[in-house]
């Protein structure tokens, strides 16, 4: 499933940039309640999380007092585990095209900030229909072709000095521009709803763990000679900007969530 596969092996770094949107936003950004906001899951329906990561959305449900069967897929053995420990939810690792699930199972399927990590994003969508009942609702979560662009760029001139060459960058295939369409060609009723924020900092730390922790998208895995280095070389590129400056740094990102009927 995952084109950046190598990134989920450890869940440290997801967790850096969950808890980076959650705390420095400028405007309130709790993708999860987006989500919730569109799905309108009835208590007792059934639901499929397709790359669950660490969890959080499912525990969130089932903390909420959800009494339906809960179910989550991952590419990644280490997020597959985390759900696995929650109550009463099955886990499996998987492939989003080859969903390990019968014809009309689930009442809705989530795909939250994940499809720009699989390998065919149109069978994806298909093999979610599939999995869904007459009725179900999918619903889709991806950026913006250019999120949080000051950063990125410090990322990927700091891999570039070792002579790493950058991957594409996850949403530049699969963003908000073009999903909605995507999601027409299996779903009928496609809704999106657009979410524009930024990143706003007052100190560089935060900026430098975020950058880190964006470091496997931009060629630097965790096995790199160069890795060490790169962290270091982000630390001093934006210490030096603040050290520069007396004003926020401010950087923007986006997402629509998209809502299908089956």
């Amino acid at each position: 499933m995952a084109i950046f596969s190598g990134e989920y092996l450890r869940l440290g770094p997801l967790q850096t940039r969950i808890e980076t949107h959650r705390r420095y936003s400028e405007h309130t950004d709790d993708v999860e309640a987006a989500v919730l906001a569109q799905l309108r899951l009835g208590r007792a329906e059934s639901l499929l999380d397709v790359g669950c990561g660490t969890g959080s959305f499912l525990s969130r449900l089932r903390e909420s007092g959800h009494t339906g069967q809960l179910s989550g897929l991952d590419s990644s053995p280490a997020a597959t585990e985390v759900c696995l420990a929650l109550p009463d939810v099955r886990a499996v690792t998987g492939d989003a095209i080859a969903l390990p699930f019968p014809d009309g199972e689930f009442d809705a399927v989530t795909a939250r900030h994940m499809l720009y990590h699989v390998s065919d994003v149109p069978r994806a969508l298909q093999e979610a229909g599939r999995v869904l009942r007459t009725g179900g609702r999918f619903v889709a979560v991806v950026n913006h072709a250019d999120v949080t662009p000051r950063i990125a760029s410090v990322v990927r001139e700091q891999a570039a000095l070792h002579g790493l060459a950058p991957m594409a960058s996850p949403n530049a295939d699969v963003n908000s521009t073009g999903l909605p369409a995507q999601l027409s060609d299996v779903f009928s009723e496609v809704s999106t709803v657009v979410h524009d924020n930024h990143l706003v900092f007052d100190s560089p730390e935060p900026v430098i763990a975020f950058g880190q922790a964006l470091m496997n998208f931009y060629g630097v895995g965790d096995d790199s000679p160069h890795r060490e280095a790169v962290a270091a070389g982000i630390g001093d590129e934006v210490r030096r900007w603040f050290a520069s400056n007396s004003i926020p740094w401010r950087d923007p990102k986006g997402y629509v969530v998209c809502t299908g009927s089956r």
